[in-house]
């Protein structure tokens, strides 16, 4: 093999290397806080949730919106700091903690946002008469959001919980 060809490989394996996608293959990634990242998609969902609620004429775009936030969200816990259940990682026991922590945070976050979300939807739909179509429009939308806070909180929580290790 001549040696532009291994000038060529060794960049690409260093280029490679700096994505974090073979240390994720092997099970070696460094988990990373993600402090203000998630407050992206949970803005944005909030955001479109409460556009649609108050203006009938955008409910298409906040459920899109929404849809989009969902999406952000699914990417932060592959690179937030928990570590994923069933991982070949080795979890220790401030692992466990921190996890179920985080997601007990996550699940009430959910039953609280359910609760609301259901009771101002059916309460503005009484007192604004609102056609079925946009009740459905709401409908869909809630979970959506629901599932944007499931995914969102966790990673928040987390984040937040830990201090930042000093690099040597």
């Amino acid at each position: 093999m001549s040696k532009f060809n291994e000038r060529l490989f060794a960049r690409l394996d260093t280029a490679a290397e700096r994505t974090g996608v073979p240390a994720m293959a092997c099970g070696k990634q460094s988990r990373r806080r993600l402090r203000w990242l998630p407050l992206v998609p949970l803005a944005l969902a909030s955001g479109s949730l409460l556009t649609g609620l108050i203006r009938a004429d955008l409910a298409n775009m906040g459920f899109a919106l929404i849809t989009l936030s969902y999406t952000l969200a699914v990417v932060l816990p592959i690179f937030g700091p928990l570590k994923p259940w069933g991982t070949p990682e080795r979890v220790d026991e401030f692992d466990r903690a921190l996890r179920g922590r985080a997601m007990l945070a996550g699940y009430a976050t959910v039953s609280v946002a359910a609760l609301i979300g259901m009771w101002l939807i059916l309460g503005l739909a009484v007192i604004g008469d609102w056609p079925r179509e946009r009740i459905l429009w709401q409908l869909a939308g809630l979970p959506f959001y629901l599932l944007t806070l499931h995914l969102v909180v966790p990673t928040l929580h987390a984040s937040w919980a830990i201090r930042p290790v000093e690099d040597d």
